[in-house]
């Protein structure tokens, strides 16, 4: 009878932890669109996103997203320019994750690790959307006017 028991432990955790048992990157729709043109769009949302490392701000590039080695117009989450303001745009409503903005930017983010900075016993991740803090990270899903920001710093700040 033990044995059955753990058993079904482990089914359980595997289900409800679906990443338990893989690095596989999440399927989000969002990240296999490609608009030729504004013609396509039903939903057109912005976000600012802000990452902070040690205090101090990189700067999101501009184009993310535009004319990439995957598609050659906008993908659905993209920028124009380098303020961190992200554009997403959609031919059906979907979700946009933040991680899958950085997948189709080609960088890093979740809860261990931002660009190329990974937490440890001294430094941690921290996400805030719209001032308040956030466990999602890579599955925070994006609305219309939200202000993201990622923090790499010391935890005892």
């Amino acid at each position: 009878m033990g044995a059955g028991v753990m058993t079904a432990a482990f089914v359980a955790v595997v289900i409800f932890s679906p990443n338990t048992l893989t690095d596989e990157p999440a399927d989000w729709e969002i990240v296999d669109v490609c608009l030729a043109g504004h013609n396509e769009i039903v939903a057109h949302d912005h976000a600012t996103l802000r990452i902070i490392i040690d205090g101090s701000e990189v700067a999101i590039p501009a184009n993310v997203g535009i004319d990439d080695s995957w598609c050659d117009g906008m993908r659905g989450i993209h920028t124009h320019d380098e303020t961190g303001k992200l554009h997403i745009e959609t031919p059906t409503p979907m979700n946009a994750p933040v991680g899958a903005f950085f997948e189709i930017w080609g960088e890093t983010f979740n809860e261990n690790q931002i660009l190329n900075q990974v937490a440890d016993e001294d430094s941690e991740v921290a996400m805030y959307v719209n001032g308040e803090l956030s466990d999602q990270y890579q599955n925070q899903v994006i609305h219309n006017n939200d202000i993201i920001e990622i923090h790499y710093r010391d935890r005892s700040d």
